[in-house]
């Protein structure tokens, strides 16, 4: 069993990901709407981190303390090149988050394995070379009883997903803005060529600013 993907993105009416201000309060309110108990990040929107990290503090080698009680999410993201080594103290420490779980692979430097292990992060090996989403995706519906997975990524982990088969909805805030060819499209690099994708309309809402919430549920078909 897996949980179920819902895909969440903020994107201007042409599509863009970037190139834009998005309504992150509003962005926020409606990816926790759907009670997830797992936000899955892609590891190319963290490193878009602040230019100053703060310095790791002894606390930063202790896993938090989760009351069996916390409703917040954990946060899931897959590294298995070991990109976020030094910065993933700094949102760990984010008062909306449970605590950080990192999907690797069997490629997965063992310097970064070890840099994990020091501060006490689960991890998730799936895969070889890169991270095999359905077997992750496997693993956290058993070991964290996880029912409900939405993503806050940008357009290659959705895509992938996407291509998997692992996706149930998606759900769009749309800005009322258009940014233009020089910022890249959510689906910028999606391939349907072998099964094609059919979307069902869920919701359509109008919202404060002239946005727009759209969800789909999306339908495969052969």
């Amino acid at each position: 069993m897996i949980p179920e993907v819902i895909i969440h993105n903020a994107i201007s009416l042409d599509g863009s990901v970037t190139g834009f201000e998005p309504d992150i309060g509003t962005y926020y309110q409606l990816a926790l709407g759907f009670t997830p108990d797992i936000l899955l990040v892609g590891s190319d929107t963290i490193t878009s981190a602040p230019d100053e990290i703060p310095p790791e503090k002894e606390s930063d080698f202790e896993k938090p303390e989760i009351a069996a009680n916390d409703n917040r999410p954990l946060w899931v993201i897959p590294d298995s090149r070991g990109k976020l080594k030094g910065i993933l103290h700094f949102y760990r420490s984010m008062e909306y988050i449970k605590d950080i779980v990192i999907l690797i692979s069997k490629k997965t430097p063992r310097s970064y394995i070890n840099y994990l292990n020091e501060r006490q992060y689960d991890l998730v090996s799936a895969g070889d070379d890169h991270v095999d989403y359905k077997k992750a995706l496997e693993i956290l519906y058993d070991m964290y009883h996880s029912r409900t997975i939405v993503t806050d990524s940008g357009g290659t982990l959705n895509n992938i997903l996407i291509e998997k088969g692992l996706v149930s909805k998606i759900s769009l805030l749309i800005s009322p803005i258009l940014t233009g060819a020089k910022n890249p499209a959510l689906f910028r690099s999606l391939q349907v060529k072998k099964s094609m994708h059919k979307l069902r309309l869920l919701k359509s809402e109008t919202l404060e600013n002239d946005q727009l919430w759209l969800q789909y549920k999306l339908l495969k078909l052969s």
